[in-house]
């Protein structure tokens, strides 16, 4: 395996290792989906046919649930909603559009079941971190052109939308996790070929006008010192500017997909929160259509 491939591995799987005692409240359930598994987080009274589908992050070739599971639980406790979190196909062994994929096959199997089974959503929100961003604009990307259900919510962690290399590195950027060298190779071993940067399936900013004015309403979290925080922004804009139901919300100085800390940063409980309250007002106004940004700080 390539050696980035590998180094990536070890970052994800020790990123949020900070010796903290991870809180979880949650049942769980697995669930087999032929080219990858998984899993069900369900809360104490949650809300019937009303699930979350979370696509976790690592940069398109490390993380899993496991990595993730202390998010994913305290997303379910806080919205009361079951998230279905799946453990994608990852690239360098699997390139794109295996992972794309396997986001749409759990993406289905939420609309139409529930943790005891078959059962028609009311509503499906779609969220991810980081890579797990990525795959969850360009599956709405996806779900688009195929005429299918749209997701009711997009939520973007510290979302890559945009692999298209910027000119210089955002000012302000403080951030080891990405830079665009590295996104550059990443990109190599992702895509593997297969298609460009350029493809809206791979960098959503890059979709045409009439795609992104048929987005759901959309949060997009992030940190003001983030090597992402630039293209997010711009992202939020252009949603904006189509009459899309955007929340924009820059955390300061916080590092990369800030919310994997939720025992060591108060501010990433906070945005899991924002995110509920998102949540909320589109069930309670789902053909709302005014824009809207909002700002937090620690």
């Amino acid at each position: 395996m390539d050696d980035l491939a590998v180094a990536m591995r070890y970052v994800m799987d020790n990123y949020c290792l900070t010796g903290a005692e991870r809180d979880f409240g949650c049942s769980t359930t697995l669930v087999d989906l032929g080219t990858c598994s998984a899993e069900w987080f369900v809360p104490p009274q949650a809300k019937s046919g009303h699930h979350i589908v979370y696509i976790h992050g690592g940069g398109w070739f490390a993380g899993s649930i496991d990595t993730h599971r202390h998010l994913i639980d305290l997303i379910a406790r806080k919205t009361g909603r079951a998230v279905f979190a799946v453990n994608y196909r990852l690239a360098p062994d699997h390139p794109f559009p295996a992972g794309l994929q396997d986001a749409g096959r759990a993406y289905a199997h939420a609309c139409s079941n529930g943790p005891a089974g078959p059962l028609e959503a009311a509503t499906v929100a779609l969220m991810g971190d980081s890579a797990g961003g990525n795959l969850s604009a360009a599956l709405v990307i996806d779900l688009l052109s195929r005429n299918a259900r749209l997701p009711d919510a997009l939520a973007l962690l510290s979302g890559v939308v945009d692999f298209r290399p910027p000119d210089r590195m955002p000012p302000g950027s403080d951030d080891p996790t990405c830079e665009p060298t590295t996104q550059t190779r990443i990109a190599e071993l992702y895509l593997q070929g297969v298609t460009t940067v350029d493809d809206p399936l791979v960098s959503p900013a890059a979709a045409p006008l009439d795609v992104l004015e048929r987005f759901p309403p959309t949060i997009i979290q992030a940190s003001s010192d983030e090597y992402l925080r630039d293209q997010d922004v711009a992202f939020a804009a252009a949603l904006w500017r189509l009459a899309v139901t955007v929340h924009l919300s820059i955390w300061p100085h916080l590092p990369h997909a800030f919310h994997l800390f939720p025992q060591e940063l108060s501010a990433a409980g906070r945005a899991v929160d924002e995110i509920a309250a998102f949540l909320g007002d589109v069930e309670a106004a789902p053909v709302d259509k005014l824009a809207s940004v909002g700002a937090q700080n620690d």
